[in-house]
């Protein structure tokens, strides 16, 4: 039995991946803006140029709209769907309004996090039998948490079951430490909640250890994703004084072989108006046997947060910081290298939506769903890499 699939807000294909590999669901529609930060009505944006990603890794184009704009009635006669046919509608709107890392958040609410909200007017037009969502966990416990409230009662009125709970995503297996709000609403009552068996901590070591080396702007000749930008001479003193596995700047702060000039020389004025302790990740390295830190959008560059390879003097390639993100060894980003890095921060770990995707299947076939018209038969599932 094969099941439909809409994702609203696609991205680079982070939670759709996890349907596609499993094998018993089918995309059959997808949208996205291409927007990124800032983009909150204040200016434009930059482009995010993840619609190229997902459809050259899931095989279906993302229809270009605003999601705040969209008439759902626009997208049931786009996608020629039929109410109540689709089996899931997956809807993760972006995150920035809500996440605790951004002060502003605390004192005014980002337009954007309407769409929240918003979503339950797709609901109302398609009538899945599952949704899906993630967020940050501010989405349910933050400042802003009447969107999600706003969400639920909406839900509730429409006759769907919700399940929604925060995880730190290391213990279902993720390399990295990324605490999100899951949420899964059903059409047919309750749905179970996610399963979280115990397992092992994966960490930095276990996904990106096997990878080869390469030096900052090189890309390795068997694999165009793994690389890195290039350096500033300064750039790169900086980070071959920082310890390896797990040093940061203030290390090179602390260091007592230094002097006061050669510190002047390698830091930045802002690292010594800082108070101590501040900031600690900024130039930092990953350390080789814990699970990686969060991993966001603003991934692209060193001083961005702990993103330092923990004994090679370069930022994380692409694929190393999709491969501690979940994505397959074999995905391929488009666009620019900042653009791919971006997309990586932004998406739900595949390794984690293909665990939703496996319960979601299992609450399907439990409930026995009619098989949808003119669906096709999925291909074979390909497995993701345990590295």
């Amino acid at each position: 039995m094969t099941f439909t699939v809409v994702d609203l807000f696609s991205g680079a294909g982070g939670m759709s991946t996890g349907f596609h590999r499993h094998g018993a669901f089918e995309i059959v529609g997808a949208v996205d803006l291409e927007k990124g930060k800032p983009g909150n009505g204040v200016s434009a944006g930059t482009s995010t140029m993840c619609n190229p990603t997902y459809h050259r890794n899931i095989g279906v184009e993302p229809w270009n709209q605003d999601i705040g704009q969209l008439d759902p009635k626009a997208l049931v006669r786009r996608l020629g769907l039929r109410r109540g046919a689709l089996d899931v509608l997956i809807s993760c709107a972006p995150c920035t309004g809500f996440s605790q890392k951004n002060a502003q958040n605390h004192l005014t609410d980002d337009p954007r996090n309407t769409l929240v909200a918003k979503t339950a007017e797709f609901v109302a037009a398609l009538r899945p039998h599952f949704l899906v969502m993630e967020n940050v966990k501010e989405l349910m416990i933050g400042v802003q948490r009447h969107h999600y409230e706003a969400l639920t009662a909406d839900l509730a009125r429409l006759g769907y079951g919700v399940w929604a709970d925060v995880h730190d995503l290391s213990t279902l297996g993720l390399p990295q430490r990324r605490t999100r709000a899951l949420l899964i609403a059903s059409r047919d009552g309750t749905p179970a909640p996610l399963p979280h068996p115990p397992g092992i901590i994966r960490t930095v070591r276990d996904a990106i250890g096997h990878l080869p080396s390469v030096a900052p702007g090189e890309v390795h000749p068997d694999d165009p994703m793994h690389v890195a930008p290039g350096l500033t001479p300064r750039v790169l003193a900086r980070i071959q004084a920082i310890p390896k596995d797990g040093g940061s700047w203030a290390d090179v702060m602390g260091n007592p072989r230094l002097n006061e000039r050669q510190k002047r020389e390698l830091l930045t004025p802002a690292m010594f108006r800082a108070r101590p302790g501040s900031f600690p990740d900024v130039y930092g390295r990953l350390w080789w046997d814990r699970p990686a830190v969060t991993i966001t959008r603003e991934c692209a560059h060193v001083g961005n947060g702990r993103y330092v390879h923990p004994e090679q003097d370069r930022l994380l390639t692409v694929r190393e910081m999709a491969l501690l993100q979940g994505f397959p060894a074999d995905y391929v980003f488009e666009g620019p290298l900042t653009a791919r890095y971006n997309q990586i921060g932004d998406a739900v770990p595949p390794l984690i939506s293909e665990q939703i995707a496996t319960h979601v299947a299992s609450m399907a076939n439990g409930q026995k769903l009619r098989q949808p018209r003119g669906c096709k038969p999925s291909a074979t599932p390909r497995r993701f890499a345990t590295n």
